[in-house]
């Protein structure tokens, strides 16, 4: 294998060009072309970036900048040939006008104007987002986020009528927003900046997708100081929210709130609101507060449990579980001891307490009601940082067992295996009716129940307790043995209809809860992302696989929409980490980094065009390392790297577990298996090395040969060097 030093001279004859005057039908813009290097490039990488194409901005035209420029010409229907000449500029700047260099005059006014637009008059075009506005369909109907600002651009979610929206920036006919939780683009024109919009006056029924979301942010008109009013903190999937110093998803992360949370709400602000948690004051998205909470003076009871009772008079309020050393609370279906125990409450929880009596309470939990003891409620407090003092307790309540920083079960479990992970398996499965001893053993017993465990939770039933298992029986979903059996067939990426039409079924249910997808009998890309999203939404395990649980939620009456927010990653998450291109080798595969490295291993990568690192695991070693995003933040950041999961090459630095960075190449399409269930990704994925050409042209002469040509454009890129 031998590298050439190949001095590139494009950019020579770049500097040297530029395009004849143009007579005031547009700007006139000197062609940039491969190999530039500048101001201008660094305003133009500006640009493109910002209408979310994936590049760096370092004032280098190199092979990313090149893809963006042709990717934004395709889809502005411009000759898709790489040079940002003037039709393409004048383009890219009418778009992002804010980018335009200083030393460029702005597009005249004989250039194609876009469609006439007048927001209203509090329409807010600051960068950092503290502007709000509202959906305003004539008809009542959802509007498009589009992840662009031109029709035609793919559709990432509906907006029903009177949804309210964070606004970004106005671009004339275009505003670019985020709205349930995500960032896009809506037309202008069907936004009413600054006031909540009345009912439509059409008489037209919206369609069930465009029912409006709730929210608890009053019109702008009604705003005020609110020092007196709490609320608790609701995030769909469990997770905690952000609170920021300012009221913009660009502000500094204060703290983060865990859900059910309640907090000490300042003002509303819009989309925002200013709360008060553990001392600070910050800023949280008003969407994800709950503002019904009334005070409760009633004191808990202590009465000895009776065997059945009705609860009495209503008295709406909030509790928490307080319960000894703090275990679990049995939720019940009914307000009696007996066979009807619906789930366990971890110590802490917050309730929203429908009717309360002396001996139960009807509870709502996480959108499900059940009935709990009153006497194992605290009332109207937030939980203090120990658990109360000792009490008599339900007697089947048992030790808590949610997630923790060390996990629980840091080990797969077998036959005759003992320690204290096993006496807490045992219990665990003790309390969801297994039958099992807790002996701290894990004997023929215990293993029976966890092979009947599985099959009741759709696993592989091998007696085995492994990650898979683990990651059920703590995700709070898990079946306990009396429910009916699951008759659902476990569905993943690449799968087609069964003969009994199970896949084009599910793909029916999402669609009708607003899941952007297609029914054609397929699990695609889009499908598979249908199911990560649901399973966020409804506080299931985020795996990218459709589980029986997984569709056993989806048919049942308490099945989420999309509609429902979830928190986004924060904006800086994952971002640097990387190396100065001077750190990056380019080590071979078979030579240098197979025999060195081990599946289990994880190693860092970065992708230097978004400046974002996330961590694979690797799965399986060949002629590719293959691997799989080593937690569902991973997934996230990787796909935010990226873009919508697909085969496209990306070329990336791998930080290798001995701490060398090499270049490589990969995709973000998940395929085949994966050793990790809760990832969010339901697969693996590629990451090629360098390898010698003729080998690959032997042994994987398409997808490996484009990665191998992927690397060695990159390389020269960086280096200045062929790589043969």
């Amino acid at each position: 294998m031998k590298r050439n030093r190949n001095r590139p001279t494009a950019w020579l004859l770049a500097a040297l060009m530029l395009l004849p005057a143009v007579s005031g039908a547009a700007a006139v813009f000197e062609t940039l072309r491969p190999g530039r290097q500048g101001e201008q490039v660094r305003a133009m990488q500006s640009a493109l970036r910002y209408l979310g194409y994936s590049l760096g901005v370092d004032g280098k035209y190199g092979p990313q900048t090149e893809n963006a420029v042709t990717a934004f010409q395709r889809e502005n229907r411009l000759t898709p040939d790489g040079l940002a000449g003037s039709m393409t500029l004048n383009e890219l700047y009418r778009q992002a006008p804010q980018f335009l260099p200083e030393n460029q005059s702005e597009p005249t006014a004989t250039q194609a104007p876009a469609p006439t637009v007048t927001p209203g008059p509090q329409a807010s075009a600051t960068p950092d987002g503290a502007g709000s506005a509202t959906v305003y369909t004539a008809n009542g109907g959802s509007l498009n986020l589009r992840s662009r600002p031109a029709r035609g651009n793919t559709t990432i979610a509906q907006l029903p009528f009177g949804t309210q929206v964070t606004v970004l920036s106005v671009q004339g006919a275009w505003t670019q927003v985020i709205a349930l939780g995500q960032h896009g683009y809506v037309q202008s024109s069907f936004l009413r900046f600054g006031t909540q919009p009345a009912n439509p006056a059409s008489s037209s029924q919206p369609s069930q997708d465009a029912t409006p979301t709730p929210t608890n942010t009053p019109p702008p008109e009604t705003e005020q100081a609110a020092a007196s009013s709490r609320a608790m903190v609701y995030t769909a999937n469990r997770g905690s929210l952000n609170l920021r110093d300012r009221a913009s998803y660009a502000g500094k992360v204060l703290d983060q709130i865990p859900c059910h949370t309640v907090v000490q709400v300042l003002s509303r602000q819009g989309s925002w609101s200013q709360v008060s948690y553990r001392g600070t004051t910050g800023y949280v998205v008003d969407s994800f507060l709950s503002y019904q909470i009334t005070q409760s003076t009633q004191a808990p009871a202590s009465t000895q449990p009776a065997q059945t009772e009705s609860p009495q008079a209503p008295a709406q309020g909030l509790a928490y579980v307080n319960t000894q050393n703090g275990r679990t609370l049995n939720f019940r279906s009914a307000p009696s001891q007996g066979n009807n125990i619906i789930g366990q409450l971890p110590y802490g929880a917050a309730l929203s307490v429908q009717r309360r009596g002396e001996t139960w309470c009807e509870v709502e939990y996480k959108g499900r009601s059940g009935f709990v003891m009153s006497s194992f409620l605290r009332f109207d407090t937030e939980p203090t940082q120990e658990p109360a003092p000792a009490q008599q307790a339900d007697p089947t309540t048992t030790p808590s067992l949610q997630p923790t920083e060390a996990p629980l079960f840091a080990r797969t479990l077998r036959l005759n295996d003992s320690g204290e992970d096993v006496s807490l398996l045992q219990e665990r499965l003790i309390a969801l009716k297994y039958t099992v001893s807790r002996t701290g053993v894990y004997d023929s017993m215990t293993r029976e129940a966890v092979a009947h465990f599985q099959l009741q939770n759709g696993l592989t039933s091998d007696g085995v307790f492994g990650s898979a298992s683990s990651a059920v029986l703590l995700s709070g979903n898990a079946r306990n043995a009396d429910s009916p059996p699951l008759s659902y067939k476990t569905l993943r990426i690449d799968d087609r209809d069964p003969a009994d039409g199970a896949l084009s079924a599910m793909q029916k249910a999402l669609l009708e809860l607003g899941y952007p997808l297609t029914v054609n009998g397929r699990f695609d890309v889009p499908t598979h992302q249908a199911v990560v999203a649901f399973q966020q939404r409804n506080g299931l395990l985020i795996s990218g696989i459709a589980t029986p649980i997984t569709q056993s939620t989806l048919y049942s009456s308490s099945a989420k929409p999309y509609s429902t927010p979830v928190e986004s990653l924060d904006a800086g998450l994952g971002k640097g980490g990387g190396p100065s291109t001077s750190q990056v080798k380019l080590l071979h595969w078979f030579n240098d980094i197979k025999p060195r490295v081990a599946a289990g291993q994880r190693v860092t990568v970065y992708h230097p065009s978004s400046d974002t690192s996330f961590t694979l695991r690797l799965y399986s070693l060949g002629n590719h390392a293959d691997s799989e995003p080593a937690t569902w933040q991973d997934t996230q950041l990787m796909n935010r790297a990226f873009g919508t999961p697909s085969w496209n090459i990306n070329t990336v630095y791998v930080k290798l577990p001995d701490g060398r960075w090499t270049l490589a190449a990969m995709h973000n399409r998940p395929h085949l298996t994966g050793a990790i269930t809760n990832n969010g990704f339901g697969g693996h994925l590629c990451v090629h090395f360098l390898r010698d050409m003729d080998e690959v042209l032997r042994n994987d002469p398409d997808y490996g040969a484009s990665n191998q040509r992927a690397i060695r454009k990159a390389w020269l890129a960086m280096t200045g060097e062929t790589v043969d």
